[in-house]
């Protein structure tokens, strides 16, 4: 299998000796600095997924 053919200008080269940056923005820029909260998963009690996979009986 070979490697996509991605733009060097996008997507510089990795070097997988260099050590990762604690900042994330430097690996991507435009995130926000904090993240959303997750949101919370519907639990059995409340009635669960509709849409999700059932749990075994």
């Amino acid at each position: 299998m070979t490697g996509p053919d991605l733009d060097p200008e996008q997507y510089p080269p990795i070097d997988p000796r260099e050590p990762v940056p604690d900042d994330a923005g430097v690996l991507l820029p435009g995130a926000p600095d904090e993240l959303p909260e997750a949101p919370a998963e519907p639990m059995p009690d409340d009635g669960g997924n509709a849409g999700g996979v059932r749990e075994p009986a």
